[in-house]
């Protein structure tokens, strides 16, 4: 009777592990720290380095351009492990790329390694918030639309 209870607390303890470590992983916080920034490539396609990622899992950078102040399409992203990632490179469409763009962390919910939007692989939040950061860009080999000059009549 010993070794069955034994085998019974060795079947529970191994059954609840996957969720103790998945709360720890979870309990990361995720954030985004990008830089104003020169888009390196041609009118085509570029790059736009984000300094630092923290994802609470398996996850995706998103790179969105802006429409009217707000994010608009993905014009690219690139995939990132959990916890801490840096000087993540992403590939841009410049032809459709704005003078802001926003940086936006999203799991990898889905098929791992497939970027899935707008489901399964949704934003990440942090305290019920989009872990989201507008930043600037401008190109050398581009010309990147304002959008936000155009909502406004051209003030800015």
């Amino acid at each position: 009777m010993r070794k069955r209870w034994l085998v019974i607390v060795a079947v529970f303890a191994a059954c609840c592990a996957g969720p103790v470590s998945a709360q720890v992983e979870a309990d990361v916080n995720a954030s985004v720290t990008v830089k104003d920034q020169v888009i390196t490539g041609d009118g085509i396609v570029g790059n736009v380095t984000v300094d630092e990622v923290v994802s609470d899992g398996p996850g995706w950078i998103v790179i969105h351009n802006n429409l009217f102040g707000h994010p608009g399409g993905v014009i690219g992203y690139a995939p990132v492990e959990p916890g801490v990632n840096t000087n993540v490179s992403v590939t841009v469409h410049t032809f459709v790329a704005t003078d802001t763009l926003f940086a936006v962390l999203h799991h990898d919910a889905g098929k791992e390694g497939v970027f899935e939007y707008p489901v399964p692989d949704v934003e990440q939040k942090v305290d019920g918030e989009i872990v989201i950061v507008p930043f600037n860009a401008t190109a050398e080999n581009a010309t990147l639309m304002n959008l936000t000059a155009l909502s406004s009549g051209g003030k800015t």
